[in-house]
């Protein structure tokens, strides 16, 4: 099944209006799926004594992510303030949840990736082409994209 992308550019006063929630609530059936946490650059309040410095390192220098479950995800995404990057994967098969080397093989191999990219826009790759309308639908400025593999 091919690809799909799409980049979310809506904003207020020059800032990126929608939040880790809103793009999330458009999964259909996110339990299904297996996630990790790739990359994370962030301001939040995680609670119970927690550091958001050392969650974001421990997120980053680990060798897979974050392993977190369908419902920590959602409840996690409302605990940041900004943020600034992220990289989410979403797959069925959780062996093929680990770091690639190449943005490429990431688009080819999970089923959902989420990227936030330096507080500027949103982009979201499915092989869920109804995921990819969903999305189009509930935001105003969006391009649709195809997986750039030459990045």
């Amino acid at each position: 099944m091919k690809t799909k992308g799409i980049r979310i550019l809506d904003k207020e006063n020059r800032v990126v209006s929608v939040k880790l929630p809103d793009i999330l609530e458009q999964i259909e059936n996110g339990n299904l799926f297996n996630w990790s946490i790739l990359f994370l650059k962030a301001s939040g309040h995680l609670g119970g004594g927690k550091s958001i410095i050392i969650f974001q390192e421990q997120i980053n220098d680990s060798e897979a992510g974050l392993f977190i479950k369908w419902d920590e995800l959602n409840s996690f995404s409302k605990k940041f303030f900004e943020v600034v990057d992220i990289t989410i994967i979403g797959c069925k098969d959780k062996k093929l949840l680990r770091r690639y080397k190449e943005d490429r093989e990431m688009y080819e191999n999970y089923d959902i990736v989420i990227e936030m990219i330096d507080t500027s826009y949103w982009e979201v790759f499915s092989k869920d082409v109804d995921l990819i309308n969903r999305l189009a639908k509930k935001f105003k400025q969006i391009i649709f994209l195809e997986p750039d593999f030459e990045r």
